[in-house]
């Protein structure tokens, strides 16, 4: 009887072994048991979306992989917009740095040849064509400012 009671121990503890080392075959996975989310891609994210959202909730509280998701989707959404407003601040700060150059030239301009004179869209047109444009995109900017 002892004897049995050994072989069987081996056996379990053999069978144990075959099992941790991926030799007993694998889980079979089984799909979610939560809807999708209905919410658009990453960085699309609207206010309206969130609100909208129901998140599913579990046995214990929401479901760690929606909650997860979602966290995912606004970080994106909120980095993207970050980042948009950084590169609209770099521009407002550079149109109005080249906003008080513009102004001393113009003045000195007036001052130096008052007679003459041109209208602002008649001095831009008798410039280089990308001078001019761009002069007329901070003309644009300065009185959108």
């Amino acid at each position: 009887m002892l004897v049995v009671l050994v072989i069987a121990g081996l056996a379990v503890i053999a069978c144990v072994v075959m099992v941790s080392l991926g030799h007993g075959g694998e889980m079979a996975e089984f799909p979610p048991d939560v809807p999708p989310l209905e919410l658009p891609a990453a960085g699309q994210v609207t206010p309206a979306d969130l609100i909208a959202l129901r998140l599913p909730i579990g046995l214990v509280g929401y479901s760690t992989q929606a909650v997860d998701e979602t966290l995912h989707r606004v970080s994106v959404a909120l980095g993207e917009r970050d980042t948009r407003i950084a590169v609209l601040e770099q521009r407002v700060a550079e149109l109005s740095y080249a906003r008080p150059q513009t102004r001393e030239e113009t003045t000195r301009l007036e001052t130096t040849r008052p007679e003459t004179r041109q209208p602002e869209t008649q001095r831009f047109e008798a410039q280089e064509p990308e001078a001019a444009d761009v002069r007329a995109e901070r003309v644009d900017a300065e009185e959108a400012w």
